[in-house]
């Protein structure tokens, strides 16, 4: 899984002018009556993933259920293309689903007020839709006026680890950062190489800074940051506490040798069979399907092997203002302005947040419901966990993905990297990003 979290589209692709066009969205006569007899949905998942089947399921019994003829099309993470030439033609599909970016790249005004559908009861239950969803989560899906996404599921990182190989962390799982490096220091004296880390991939790298800036400073740490054209907002006393943790982390020799240097998934898959001898990597919740994957093409049996646990990224200082924060990226479901049959739209969101239908997002994706009562695959538990505790939410490099996507690129990345590769120290990371960052305003 992609680590900009299965973005379906890009900023880019809102200047797009054409595509080929997929199925239709329906005659004139539907558009006329306003009937539901038709859903058109456009999925940013492809045939055979496992969302895919769990979407594919409830469509199917929905469409059985209330009569509604389905046209499903499984476009894939490039169904932006698809959509934002529909949307600007003004016959777009009735359904389209990604992560919060469809705010952006669609753009808020391009997107149904969710809200009356958040007020609908889901059928079979004593619940609205808005109850069924964590609270903190209802910001990060909203518009100016109301919600425009309705999540079944998210993405987001944690700590992970082996429970075959270090079950120490199941019983005192690092609760601070001292803590935490006291554990890497004991793991490291036993001849080990604690920390498994991807170097090449730079977001890889920029999880670790940007958890320590989310736990020192809270969301926002780094977006306000980066719209300082001043560069005044890199030496604020969360942003020096987060630096100089990571600084520790990548002075204490705790990444395997050469680990910016390799290939991904060199050094996961060397985790998840422990051929690197390591122990933690931070990283998404898509990890124990991921090294599950990588590991069962190998033909090895994956559970004699790995019993996937996580913990969470631990607490800086005791002046961390992101105490209960949580790295979530909800993927919903959205309905365009000008989609011809939204009442059956808004009728499938309820259907398939359904505690029934939802499951399958647990059992067959393998992944993470966006409702804390229904049961998470065992490996996400810990992770679960966190969700249901959260107080907020951040997204990839706190929102900029989405927001300034290219200060990701030419400013935040390079710096980072460069951070890791040692040849810069905390200081000369945060001068650096000032100065990346003001060169960015000037020339932006």
């Amino acid at each position: 899984m992609r680590i900009t979290r299965l973005r379906a589209v890009s900023g880019a692709l809102a200047l797009a002018l054409g595509a080929v066009g997929l199925a239709g969205c329906g005659g004139a006569k539907d558009a006329k009556s306003g009937a539901a007899g038709k859903l058109v949905y456009w999925s940013m998942w492809t045939e055979g993933e496992g969302q895919q089947k769990a979407i594919k399921a409830a469509l199917d019994s929905f469409s059985a259920e209330t009569g509604i003829q389905v046209d499903a099309q499984w476009v894939g993470r490039e169904v932006g293309k698809q959509v934002i030439p529909r949307l600007t033609a003004g016959n777009p599909p009735d359904l389209v689903d990604g992560g919060t970016d469809l705010l952006t790249s669609y753009g808020s005004a391009n997107l149904q007020n969710l809200t009356d559908v958040y007020k609908s009861e889901i059928p079979g239950e004593n619940i609205t839709v808005g109850d069924s969803l964590i609270k903190p989560m209802l910001k990060e899906v909203s518009g100016t006026d109301g919600p425009r996404l309705a999540p079944y599921s998210l993405v987001g990182s944690s700590v992970w680890y082996n429970q075959k190989v270090t079950p120490e962390l199941s019983l005192h799982p690092p609760k601070t950062w001292a803590e935490f490096i006291k554990a890497l220091d004991k793991l490291k004296a036993a001849g080990r190489t604690p920390v498994a880390l991807d170097g090449d991939i730079a977001d890889y790298d920029a999880y670790w800074v940007l958890w320590a800036l989310m736990r020192t400073g809270g969301p926002g740490t780094i977006a306000n940051a980066a719209k300082d054209p001043s560069g005044q907002g890199f030496e604020t006393p969360a942003w020096k506490r987060g630096t100089e943790a990571i600084q520790q982390l990548i002075k204490g020799g705790y990444f395997p040798p050469g680990f910016n240097g390799t290939k991904f998934p060199t050094q996961q898959s060397a985790w998840a069979d422990q051929t690197s001898k390591t122990d933690l990597i931070l990283m998404g919740s898509w990890l124990p399907t991921e090294a599950t994957t990588s590991l069962t093409s190998q033909h090895k049996d994956v559970r004699k092997l790995i019993e996937f646990r996580s913990f969470p990224f631990p607490a800086i200082s005791d002046q961390d203002k992101g105490t209960g924060v949580v790295d979530a990226g909800p993927i919903g479901f959205a309905v365009p302005q000008k989609a011809l049959h939204k009442e059956a739209a808004d009728k499938f969101i309820a259907y398939f947040l359904a505690k029934k239908q939802l499951s399958r997002i647990a059992t067959v994706a393998k992944s993470m419901p966006a409702r804390t009562d229904v049961t998470p695959p065992p490996d996400l538990a810990g992770y679960a966990k966190e969700f249901a505790n959260a107080t907020a939410f951040f997204g990839t490099n706190d929102g900029l993905y989405n927001t300034m996507p290219k200060w990701v690129t030419d400013v935040w990345q390079p710096a980072v990297v460069a951070f890791f590769e040692g040849k810069t120290d905390a200081a000369g990371f945060r001068a650096d990003l000032a100065k990346r960052t003001a060169d960015y305003h000037k020339n932006n």
